[in-house]
């Protein structure tokens, strides 16, 4: 199982790092960014290319911290979007980007299957996550910052539960990203999945009928999310106006329509 779990990792990275669209009369933007962010970021993209002709936004969805790991390896795209500022951090070290700003914050959320099989609710939420007989399905802290907010947030639990931490962990499914758990949920294959609030918004948005269950303010964990312009990319000979679009498309998320939307779909915005 570990083995097949690294080496879909391996193939994400050669498709996500390896494959350059061919050239065309677009312009074209690369944004490598968080699958969190991917409905309103597709809408407000959407809003760019009809604000700037010609432009093209070519999008890679995935956990950040596997976008990490190829900018690092010397493949970086144009625009890129974590909600972990240490990623984003590691990258000035590196000089890959001058700087980052926080666009947009979020928090986690738990979900169930429509039936909720295991009658999770918000009172019981704790010990249904400590309970091994209950199927839990978190991101992996590795590579998705998602992973990385949970893991806080049941060694937050721990300190006032003591030993909840090794028990919730123990039993705790991993995947890749929490975009991943949704599908889980919908074909009622885990009990609970750990998701970001926005995330669990955008289900309900859709009335997917998946049961969203709010984790206690006292163990929840305020998320992040970021976007910085990479220093070189790999498409700048499409366009020598990349520079100016980057910074376009980013003043475009923080403008009143970028943070309405954002606002929509389940972020709190800045």
């Amino acid at each position: 199982m570990k083995k097949n779990y690294y080496f879909l990792i391996i193939l994400i990275l050669f498709a996500t790092f390896f494959y350059i669209p061919r050239a065309s009369a677009h312009t074209l933007i690369r944004i490598f960014a968080s699958d969190a962010v991917s409905k309103p970021l597709r809408i407000i993209g959407n809003i760019f290319e009809k604000e700037h002709r010609g432009v093209k936004i070519d999008y890679e969805f995935s956990a950040s911290g596997v976008f990490r790991v190829g900018i690092l390896g010397g493949v970086p795209p144009d625009i890129y979007i974590t909600s972990n500022e240490k990623y984003q951090g590691d990258l000035m070290e590196r000089a890959a980007i001058n700087s980052y700003k926080v666009f947009a914050y979020d928090y986690l959320a738990a979900a169930t299957p429509y039936e909720n099989p295991a009658g999770v609710n918000e009172s019981n939420l704790i010990s249904k996550l400590m309970n091994e007989n209950v199927s839990l399905t978190i991101a992996s802290p590795n590579f998705s910052p998602a992973g990385y907010y949970t893991i806080h947030m049941f060694k937050t639990i721990n300190k006032k539960t003591p030993g909840a931490f090794n028990k919730i962990v123990g039993h705790a499914n991993q995947l890749l990203s929490p975009a991943l758990i949704i599908p889980l949920l919908k074909n009622g294959k885990t009990d609970i999945g750990i998701l970001y609030a926005s995330q669990a918004a955008g289900l309900k948005k859709e009335r997917t009928g998946i049961n969203i269950i709010q984790i206690p303010a006292q163990y929840n964990t305020k998320a992040k999310f970021t976007i910085s312009i990479l220093n070189r990319s790999p498409y700048h000979f499409v366009s020598p106006m990349r520079k100016k679009l980057d910074k376009e498309f980013k003043k475009l998320l923080l403008s009143k329509t970028g943070q309405k939307t954002l606002k929509q779909w389940g972020f709190s915005p800045v």
